[in-house]
């Protein structure tokens, strides 16, 4: 049996004690055989990782189980936190809820199937402070992998979510593990918890009732209807301090896990998310990442394994990131165009204008090409740095588009990251296979473009 215990964020050991000393004195003796028989004779295929003879609360689904909580008498540290906006009150009952609704809004960001396999037991205890930890507790039986996430009652909203998320996350990732836990990126944590918060908090945090009416308890929950942008918090962030690089999200120093520039490391951890999302085929490479987690000691090597096809190294990510970071808090995410401008401006943005010469005795004149002439008819130096110039160009406009043509964007942005990366990555062994895998690279892309042409003219009627 594998156990691993995390604190969020960081790391601790933990243990059981079994204690005696209170039995009667004609009882000690073989209830301490029975303890020994207990502890070295485990029963794995059907140990809990809690007692069952506590009080439990059950989510729909049954993967989530809260034990404790309820208390009537609260210490003063809680009901002193209970209203601060930053806190929540975790009552048993609407927990089992939340998270059930957390897990849904992070299975649908990873486009993810909603079958589990490991339990996950929450248990509450009293708060006593602002800062008490936060445990997360798995461990290995015959049967599959089981969790225990201890909380206090009342909890800081972000340490809640992240601490659900990371969970989940853990659950899906040790479905194929055996004996070692699998190890999380910390960015992917604090990235998905930031985004759920941003674009989801009223529906994935439920207070507990504050109010009382005609015998009715009421929880007021205030909701704006008008959803902004979920990156636009973490804009703000990033324009007003220094975004983090690759390698200070992959290991962040304690000063960036707490106080104030934690929420720059969120904002940072979200946006990088947020991109991987975005690529062709990010949230399945996202979820091929997290299946491989347990196969390897650490993430990045699970991490370029599954997203191989745009970075081979720690190098290419830094590049990539710099440059989407650069694009991102360069720009104002309110001022964006109307849907009219913006398809203008996509489809003067989609042509290239360059001079061209019928004879060597003729004046040059300007002409509009488009990029699948520039695939099908440019030579491969030119070919590719005016590629890149428009990825850079496309990367700017999206962040000023109307939100109806943002994906829209994003797809010719992938298309054309994804026919870069091929011609990068072509092997010099064989120049007849590299001319092969490069014309059906190009055919491939030639379609995809005509696709988003198609498309992209549907949407103007």
């Amino acid at each position: 049996m594998g156990r691993e215990t995390l604190r969020v964020p960081a790391q601790y050991g933990h243990c059981h004690c079994l204690k005696l000393a209170s039995l009667p004195r004609n009882t000690w003796q073989p209830a301490l055989w029975v303890a020994f028989l207990l502890v070295i004779l485990p029963n794995p295929a059907t140990a809990q990782i809690v007692p069952r003879d506590t009080f439990a609360t059950r989510s729909h689904s049954g993967q989530f189980i809260i034990r404790g909580g309820g208390s009537s008498r609260s210490s003063r540290a809680a009901l002193a936190l209970s209203t601060n906006l930053s806190f929540v009150c975790l009552d048993p009952t609407l927990l089992s809820v939340s998270c059930e609704r957390i897990k849904q809004s992070l299975l649908r960001e990873l486009q993810a199937g909603t079958s589990w396999q490991g339990r996950i037991y929450l248990v509450l205890f009293p708060a006593s402070s602002g800062n008490e930890p936060v445990t997360i507790t798995s461990e290995r039986f015959r049967d599959g992998w089981q969790y225990r996430v201890d909380l206090p009652e009342v909890v800081e909203r972000t340490r809640y979510v992240q601490a659900i998320v990371q969970v989940v996350l853990l659950e899906i990732a040790n479905r194929s593990a055996e004996t070692r836990s699998a190890e999380l990126p910390p960015w992917l944590v604090a990235g998905l918890a930031k985004q759920l918060l941003a674009s989801s908090e009223a529906e994935i945090i439920l207070p507990p009732p504050r109010a009382n009416v005609n015998g009715l308890s009421l929880a007021a929950t205030f909701i704006n209807a008008r959803k902004g942008n979920p990156l636009e918090q973490a804009h703000q962030q990033l324009r007003a301090n220094p975004p983090l690089t690759f390698e200070q999200l992959s290991w962040p120093p304690d000063d960036r896990m707490s106080g104030s520039g934690s929420e720059v490391y969120r904002s940072s951890a979200q946006l990088f998310v947020c991109e991987l999302l975005n690529l062709q085929e990010g949230r399945a490479y996202l979820r091929s990442m997290l299946a491989e987690l347990s196969r390897y000691y650490n993430w990045q090597l699970a991490f370029l394994h599954a997203f191989r096809a745009y970075f081979q190294r720690p190098l290419d990510v830094e590049k990539w990131w710099a440059l989407h970071l650069a694009y991102f808090s360069g720009h104002d995410l309110a001022q964006t165009w109307s849907e009219e401008e913006s398809r203008q401006k996509l489809a003067q943005m989609l042509n290239s204008s360059v001079q061209v010469r019928t004879s060597s005795n003729e004046l040059p004149f300007r002409t509009e090409v488009t990029l699948q002439t520039i695939i099908r008819d440019w030579e491969p130096a030119a070919r590719n740095q005016a590629l890149q110039n428009k990825l850079r160009e496309l990367g700017m406009l999206r962040l000023r588009v109307a939100r109806d043509l943002a994906g829209l964007v994003d797809e010719y942005c992938q298309t054309l990251e994804a026919y870069l990366l091929n011609n990068r990555n072509l092997q010099p062994t064989s120049v007849q296979g590299n001319v092969a895998n490069s014309s059906r690279a190009a055919e491939e892309t030639l379609k995809r473009l005509d696709e988003l042409d198609v498309r992209r003219q549907a949407q103007r009627h």
